[in-house]
């Protein structure tokens, strides 16, 4: 679990499809940039320093991923999917299969793009600095064996 999470922390986003879904309904609040600075100043600190050390928090943050989709302008809409697809998938992951966390490592490194045009599309138009996430992974520690 601690390999998804460091993962999933790489990505900062349940599914781009619900995000997709949420942002055509026409029950589904107006993509404004003033909605969408909105809603990234209401949960700044969330967004620059996710708590994502355990599936309640993993849980949470796509939740907010995807309320942030919904009110994202076309303009970064398909970022914020792309990022909280990279999310859900990390949230997702066995840990314990070394294919699985290369191939969430792998999409992280891929949404590199999107976060950073996600980071400067936000600075630019509500004044905020987002944090733009680093795709390298952390080093892992070696198992201690047990006897």
């Amino acid at each position: 679990m601690r390999n998804v999470v460091a993962i999933a922390a790489l990505v900062v986003g349940v599914t781009a499809a619900s995000g997709a879904i949420a942002a055509c309904s026409s029950n589904a609040p107006a993509a404004t940039d003033a909605r969408y600075c909105a809603a990234i100043s209401a949960n700044l600190d969330q967004l620059n320093a996710p708590s994502i050390v355990d599936p309640a928090g993993i849980e949470a943050t796509s939740k907010l991923y995807v309320s942030i989709t919904s009110v994202a302008p076309l303009a970064v809409q398909k970022e914020w999917e792309t990022m909280t697809s990279v999310l859900a998938a990390a949230a997702t992951t066995d840990a314990k299969d070394p294919a699985a966390v290369q191939k969430i490592a792998d999409l992280a490194r891929s949404s590199q793009h999107a976060a950073t045009a996600i980071a400067d599309y936000t600075s630019k138009v509500c004044g905020v600095r987002l944090a733009t996430p680093t795709t390298t992974l952390p080093a892992i520690a070696p198992s201690t064996p047990t006897t």
